[in-house]
């Protein structure tokens, strides 16, 4: 199966990149995909279902926006 995305879709799809220093130095880098979220703001997400750490297992999310007036 071949993906074909147009030249519109790939300036629509836009990722950055977080960067987690842990206390011990170690670091992990999260992808975060662009997101509209439902107050109407454009911004950037990621679910992290687990990450381990020091034996333990961690999860949570990322969220970052533009400021300002929201679009609703």
């Amino acid at each position: 199966m071949k993906f074909v995305m147009n030249n519109e879709d790939k300036m629509n799809r836009k990722i950055v990149i977080a960067n987690l220093s842990m206390p011990d130095g170690k670091q992990y880098e999260i992808p975060l995909v662009s997101k509209t979220f439902s107050s109407g703001r454009q911004g950037f997400y990621a679910q992290i279902p687990s990450l381990v750490y020091n034996n333990e297992v961690y999860g949570g999310q990322i969220q970052v926006w533009k400021k300002g007036d929201s679009k609703n």
